[in-house]
């Protein structure tokens, strides 16, 4: 895994959507090349959440009904509807692998509320992966080399837990903070490192890296805050993410956390006042989002010496990335010509 959480990066993708286009932003670093990859033939809308090497992305658009389904882009431009499971009416797609042999993500009959993992092979066959016992929403967020894939399943409460499955399809739940009743897991690498979070609902979130065993380190968040979200984690044990106070109106500042836990602040363009990171990659490039006091977003890529560069949009608005490849290559969404969002790579 060269190359997504998701259980809050739902809640800010949705925001996202939500919120595009609400406010003219200023152009990008001018080398930054943005390609908007469209939706499904009637849609309007799309995101992409994941890329691999050799630059496909997926993510999710609406269909001409309005319904939104995983969608594959290849680099040639062929713009693939994965489908649902049957019954079911809606999909999204997380990650990709580097073979581009195996997509993960989730199908759902209402998203939030009944959603299974699922995991589609080289051909588009779709096979649902077990949630735990009598869970509500299982989604699948990241697989690896190996085929080790990490993600959320809920109690039957609805509270999320962090699960892993190994490349058979078998599931466990990985071990969270005493006294913590939720946690996901938002990445793993090829080593069998996972990197997530628990915490209680609506109060702190400790930052969390689990080995190729299970056990966990916690991450420590900035001085001065109480929480911390982990998104990622590189082959090199680096993870990216954010950390805040827990509480109303949280400012999210994007982190670094090295392989031996330190954490370093990655800072917002100038003007801003936050960030999170989503993605890095092995070459230290990461990616995610910078925002305003606002709530206008602006898609970024951090370098390794921690130099933040805007990457704009198809066109005026906000813009979020998600994934970063090994050439630095981000997917991601930003608002389109129509006001709507479009899947975008950025290279």
């Amino acid at each position: 895994m060269k190359t997504l959480r998701r259980s809050l990066r739902v809640t800010i993708a949705t925001v996202t959507v939500t919120t595009m286009a609400l406010v003219a932003t200023a152009p990008a670093n001018a080398s930054v090349k943005v390609a908007d990859l469209g939706t499904l033939p009637g849609g309007t809308t799309s995101g992409g959440y994941g890329i691999n090497d050799t630059g496909t992305v997926v993510g999710f658009s609406d269909n001409a009904g309005g319904a939104r389904h995983a969608t594959r882009w290849e680099r040639n431009g062929r713009i693939i509807d994965l489908g649902t499971l049957p019954g079911d009416k809606g999909s999204e797609a997380y990650t990709i692998d580097e073979r581009g042999t195996t997509v993960v993500g989730t199908s759902s009959v209402v998203p939030l509320q009944s959603e299974r993992a699922v995991r589609w092979d080289g051909n588009g066959r779709i096979t649902e992966l077990p949630g735990l016992a009598g869970a509500t929403v299982t989604r699948a967020y990241v697989i690896n080399a190996e085929g080790s894939i990490v993600g959320i399943s809920s109690t039957p409460e609805g509270v999320h837990r962090p699960v892993r499955w190994d490349a058979t399809g078998r599931i466990s739940e990985l071990a969270t903070v005493p006294g913590d009743t939720a946690g996901g897991v938002g990445a793993i690498n090829d080593c069998g490192d996972s990197i997530g979070y628990s915490g209680m609902p609506g109060g702190i979130l400790h930052a969390l890296r689990w080995n190729r065993a299970g056990v966990y380190t916690r991450l420590s968040p900035l001085r001065g805050d109480d929480s911390a979200h982990a998104s990622w984690i590189n082959n090199s044990g680096v993870g990216v993410g954010h950390s805040y106070n827990a509480g109303p109106n949280p400012v999210y500042r994007a982190v670094r956390w090295s392989a031996d836990g330190t954490v370093q602040e990655l800072k917002p363009l100038p003007g801003h006042i936050g960030g999170s990171a989503w993605g890095n990659n092995d070459a230290g490039f990461s990616t995610g989002y910078s925002y305003g006091t606002d709530g206008s977003t602006r898609a970024v890529r951090w370098a390794p010496d921690g130099s933040v560069t805007d990457l704009g949009g198809i066109a005026p608005g906000n813009a979020d990335g998600f994934q970063i490849n090994s050439s630095g290559q981000v997917a991601g969404m930003s608002t389109a010509a129509n006001g709507k969002t479009h899947a975008t790579r950025w290279k």
